[in-house]
């Protein structure tokens, strides 16, 4: 059925010998390293002896034709270009239906892992990216814009110099965007590409220049919506970087060759007629093995040569190749070995005898002296408390309930009250905040809540609030789960687009310009507004609308997902910060009427890893729906039973090294980010991820039907399926053609209309693919926008009606049909016990278990699916 159709595979990287006779004009030598769009292998081309990285495309990549036109767009922009700074393509193509490209193979490694977190010399680093710039200028001059420029994205080769490659998200200069926005990476991706995709041009390259200049020079990653970024370094580096990085595209440099002429001249003069360089504090110098300081400010050492001896202590032994990988931020890195500083302190001398007998004399005389009175401590006067400060105090009674105080500066109005939490942050560290201090982002219904605010606390920026469309695209909800009226929108917002994680502008904050809402993207970072309820309650806490949606999900009524859920495919997800067990966040999960997420397909697994790298710490962790089998301790499980895949363990992984470790989580580990096995406490564990997910898109595994022993049981079971089949089919069969025909009939009416809406392709495409994803399911959806025709819901209406009263009328024959297999599952049980059959006795006694009150799974039978045997709970 469409269920094997649509069921995901998992890309098993060719072996050497499988691609040697597809690739005679190569000798294939290495298998490199896989990633989410391929894998990469070390070749020798024969004809010009020389090594080339091929990387080689799962095959359902090369059966879609926007995807493939996509990729040899890439390929043919990046053949274009020729030069030593970046990355060369040789060839491109396809071979027994997996697309290919060949390219230049390259020894050396990420500037990721030698500039991360560590501040180097400023003339290395301002002659590094004005080695980059010139590289990019050529790029630029072939018509191409890069749009992902970041430390991931360069390559020291084996004479330290730069080579730009991951042209993944490369895009021809003025072509426009007719597949959507594309979005970077943040803190180094420039403001108008999240305000508008479309309008990008070389200057936004430029200020990704200017963002990777900033994190080597200052040894820490760039703030998302950073912009005119400063190092007080020295203040003509810093005129330098405001230009490059202006939030305002036509103040920046109009050709990245001219920001590499400003760095050029500047390097001769750095040290002489300003500061001297300070080390920077936030990241420590780099050390080579004997523990001595290798990038410290020299005066007497600058220009290429120092620039590269340097760098070439970066790249340690061993080499790697630049795989290009698509939806990853570091490069896979082979067998480097980690320099290690073997500091260690000088041994302090042993104290001789003489030594030894002063200091007893002098001891004893201290005794016999009478003891100097001391003076009285000065007690300093008591600083105010802050604002923040007796928030931070208040917490824990303002969770309890406890309204009697409030923070300082907090405005009473009505039943509420409310605080202005004055420091920038990103939509979920607010909310997060809110949470963790007993209140929630604020609601502001109407116009004259709006203009409250406005009058008493005078935003000069956007202020979060409580107003989202998460889960649902294009309806606005206040956590309370009431509509966001679309009178208090300013002008042209929301603009209610389709958009993907992590850039979606779904959520409200107040204009700074009037008593109004905007729509913004979850990333940037404004102040918030919280609120409390005077009578103690909290409606728009996560665990109020928790409960609302799994109530909502139980009386079988839409449900409106909490705020920060994302749409993945039909599947909603919402990661939760809080340190809780694996049963508690599964329990919180199952109660709210989802499960704790597992990855049904690549798409959803690829989500889960963008998320969870974006919002864990580097030694965070997520518990995710997977446990170890209780009775085979060696096979993992999902809780929804579907087939045990779409996880990468991290190295060495599972361990099984403590007691009990038997729960699933994704942890990240430095700039790794896998599975890992934990106990059921996971004591170092942040987070845990929730899914609503759609039944009919789950990776179910399929039984074999073939063979003895256990497998042989399925044909034992189809058998009595069958039975049921010839007594009940023909009523059934009966009844699922009518529903069937109803659904399908309204179905693709409202697909037709669509189609002939004047709407944007990708927002047709989406809802397209949304109304046939019902079509497949043979679902009626519950409501229609109300942009609609009323001819629509009223078509609806009726087809809502007439499948009720089909139910209605054949509800008596299904469950009288149901209950004669529950009785035969039985009856045949017994009998085979009586046999001494102790596998098909158990076997049919599970089958029952499992099927009552199931009949979802009686359905699929009667439906001929091939249902697999039942498990143990």
């Amino acid at each position: 059925m469409a269920e094997d159709e649509s069921k995901p595979t998992v890309f098993v990287a060719p072996t050497l010998e499988e691609l040697e006779p597809l690739f005679p004009a190569y000798e294939l030598e290495a298998f490199i390293a896989q990633g989410g769009m391929g894998a990469v292998y070390k070749a020798r081309q024969k004809s010009l002896d020389r090594l080339v990285a091929i990387k080689i495309l799962p095959r359902e990549f090369g059966d879609d034709p926007q995807f493939r036109s996509s990729f040899e767009a890439e390929a043919k922009a990046m053949a274009r270009l020729n030069h030593p700074n970046l990355i060369s393509v040789y060839d491109f193509g396809d071979i027994d239906g997996m697309l290919y490209i060949v390219m230049e193979f390259v020894h050396g490694k990420a500037l990721y892992y030698s500039a991360h977190n560590r501040a180097i010399d400023p003339a290395v680093a301002l002659e590094m990216v004005s080695t980059i710039s010139r590289g990019l200028a050529h790029a630029h001059q072939g018509g191409i814009i890069h749009r992902d420029i970041k430390p991931a994205n360069i390559l020291l080769d084996a004479d330290a110099k730069p080579k730009i490659g991951d042209f993944g998200l490369a895009h021809p200069v003025g072509r426009g965007d007719e597949e959507g926005p594309v979005f970077g990476t943040p803190g180094y991706t420039a403001p108008e590409i999240f305000q508008n995709g479309t309008e990008v041009d070389q200057r936004s390259d430029i200020f990704s220049v200017g963002a990777l200049l900033y994190e080597l020079l200052c040894g820490r990653h760039p703030e998302a919506n950073s912009s005119s970024m400063t190092t007080g370094i020295d203040p003509r580096i810093d005129n330098i970087l405001k230009k490059a990085t202006n939030a305002n595209p036509n103040l920046r440099y109009p050709d990245v060759g001219e920001l590499a002429d400003d760095l050029d001249k500047l390097i001769p003069m750095l040290g002489v007629g300003g500061p001297q360089f300070a080390t920077t504090p936030t990241a420590p110098p780099i050390l080579k093995s004997g523990g001595n300081v290798v990038l410290s400010s020299s005066k007497e050492k600058s220009g290429i040569a120092s620039f590269a001896m340097i760098l070439l202590l970066f790249l340690g032994i061993g080499a790697i190749a630049f795989s290009l990988f698509g939806g990853g931020d570091e490069v896979p890195e082979a067998n480097i070995p980690e320099e290690k500083s073997e500091l260690k302190p000088a041994p302090k001398p042993k104290d001789l005898p003489e030594k030894k007998a002063i200091a007893d004399v002098e001891k004893m005389a201290d005794k016999e002296k009478p003891a100097k009175p001391q003076p009285k401590a000065v007690v300093p006067p008591k600083a105010a408390e802050t604002a923040l400060e007796s928030l931070d105090r208040l917490a824990q009674l303002l969770v309890d309930g406890l309204r009697d105080e409030f923070p300082i500066g907090t405005i009473k109005r009505e039943k509420s009250a409310y605080f202005f939490l004055k420091q920038n942050m990103t939509w979920d560290e607010a909310n997060n905040f809110a949470n963790r201090h007993g209140a929630h982002l604020a609601l502001l219904p109407t116009s004259v809540d709006l203009a409250w605010f406005h009058e008493n606390f005078q935003n000069a920026s956007p202020v979060w609030t409580g107003a989202s469309d998460s889960g649902f695209e294009g309806k606005w909800f206040w956590g309370d789960g009431s509509a966001v009226d679309a009178k208090v929108w300013i002008d042209k917002s929301p603009d209610n687009r389709i958009t993907d994680y992590p850039n979606g502008e779904d959520f409200g904050a107040i204009s700074p310009s009037s008593p109004n809402l905007e729509d913004h993207h979850r990333l940037q970072k404004f102040p918030a507004i919280l609120e409390w309820r005077l009578d103690g309650t909290t409606p728009a806490s996560l665990a109020s609308q928790l409960a609302r949606t799994g109530e909502a999900l139980n009386n079988k009524r839409t449900p409106i997902f909490p705020s920060g859920t994302y749409d993945v495919g039909g599947s909603r997800f919402l990661l939760v910060k809080d340190a809780v067990s694996w049963k508690q966040g599964s329990l919180i999960a199952t109660k709210a009427g989802g499960h704790l997420a597992v990855p049904s397909n690549e798409k959803e697994a690829s989500f889960m890893a963008l998320s969870l790298r974006a919002s864990l710490d580097d030694s965070g962790s997520c518990w995710i729906g997977g446990t170890r089998d209780g009775n085979l301790p060696e096979i993992w499980k999902f809780v929804t039973g579907e087939t045990f895949s779409f996880i990468t363990w991290l190295e060495d992984q599972p361990d099984n090294s403590g007691e009990d470790e038997n729960y699933l989580v994704i942890k990240k580990k430095g700039n790794s980010l896998g599975a890992n096995d934990e106990d059921k406490n996971g004591t170092n564990t942040s987070h845990f991820l929730i899914e609503w997910s759609v039944p009919a898109r789950r990776n179910m595994a399929r039984a074999s039907v073939n063979g003895k022993g256990e497998d042989g049981l399925l044909p034992a079971l189809e058998k009595i399926r069958d039975k049921i089949r010839y007594r009940h089919g023909r009523a059934y069969d009966k009844f699922r053609k009518k529903y069937d025909g109803v659904v399908e009939s309204f179905l693709k009416d409202l697909i037709s209309n669509i189609k002939s809406y004047p709407l944007g392709e990708d927002i047709k495409e989406d809802l397209i693919e949304q109304y046939e994803g019902y079509l497949e399911r043979k679902e009626l959806p519950d409501s229609l926008a109300d942009a609609y025709p009323g001819r629509l819901k009223r078509k609806l209406k009726e087809a809502k009606e007439e499948t009720k009263a089909l139910e209605e009328e054949y509800e008596d024959q299904f469950d009288e049909a149901m209950q004669d297999y529950l009785d035969l599952l039985t009856k045949t049980a017994n009998s085979v016990l009586k046999k001494g059959e102790v596998a098909k006795g158990k076997m049919f006694i599970l089958e029952n278990k499992v099927t009552t009150d199931n009949e979802d799974r009686f359905e699929k039978i009667m439906d001929k699916e091939k249902v697999p045997l039942p498990k143990e709970a």
